[in-house]
């Protein structure tokens, strides 16, 4: 399929959905997760189990689903789910429980530690500008397994350091989260609007914990990514490139965004 025939933020959730696991139990945050997840559930083998932080449990779209849920609290979520509960269940048993393998997520910002910030621009007392809040966010990047980050790449929000952490990562380097009394967590990822981010752990756990470029879309040059960066990008030696949508997965991802409500550039 050639660039023409997709934009920048359908191959952002496309690759996203390819990073899912196979199996296991996903739970999507607010936004793009919430497309991403249901279009990941149909897109392959439905082996993973979506759940929200509101109490879906094991949501199973129907194969000829019209589009993806509005949110984290659309009714729609109850109609194919094997529980509806509550936050309790949600964050408590399924999360503290260790029982979710991934969480994906979205946010304001991300830095170079994978830390996210959906709370406050600026200082936290004298805020530019009020953000959606937490939600469960901070659960899910806390206790998940792995937490996958999806969001636009742009300067001011790719930042050397998140302007207030609501999401922990990898808070400010090796053994940081061990000191915090979090488990540790990984391979984690960040899927933005040019390419795919992991972090460098370390065979044994003894990297820097910090965003390295693995991939980038088609067409895009590493020193673009470096440029909408807000620190000094590390780039993987042989830096690969995503293989673009078929184009029966941006026909399905269409079907699943008919009003355009997550892929409007400016809700993204």
């Amino acid at each position: 399929m050639s660039e023409q025939e997709y934009t920048l933020a359908e191959l952002m959730c496309v690759a996203a959905a390819r990073a899912f696991p196979v199996s296991g139990v996903v739970m999507a945050g607010m936004g793009l997760p919430m497309l991403t997840a249901t279009f990941a559930k149909l897109l392959q083998p439905p082996g993973i189990v979506i759940c929200t932080e509101v109490g879906a449990f094991d949501w199973r779209p129907p194969p000829d689903v019209s589009r993806a849920p509005v949110g984290i609290h659309d009714i729609n979520l109850n109609d194919g789910s094997a529980m509806v509960s509550d936050m309790v269940d949600a964050l408590g048993t399924l999360l503290m429980g260790g029982n979710v393998d991934l969480g994906v997520l979205s946010a304001a910002q991300v830095d170079r530690f994978g830390n996210l910030n959906t709370l406050v621009l600026g200082d936290y007392r004298h805020p530019e500008r009020r953000l959606g809040g937490t939600g469960g966010n901070t659960e899910i990047a806390c206790l998940a397994k792995r937490v996958l980050t999806i969001m636009p790449q742009e300067r001011r929000r790719f930042v050397e350091r998140v302007d207030f952490n609501t999401s922990p990562g990898y808070i400010d380097g090796p053994g940081a989260r061990l000191r915090a009394g979090l488990p540790p967590q990984g391979p984690n990822a960040v899927v933005s609007t040019f390419g795919v981010f992991g972090f460098d752990t370390g065979d044994g756990g003894d990297g820097s914990c910090e965003m390295v470029l693995e991939a980038v879309f088609p067409g895009m040059d590493p020193d673009i990514v470096r440029l909408e960066t807000g620190w000094p990008l590390r780039v993987a030696d042989g830096v690969a490139e995503i293989e673009p949508p078929t184009a029966e997965e941006i026909a399905l991802l269409r079907r699943l965004d008919p009003h355009h409500f997550y892929l409007t550039p400016g809700r993204y």
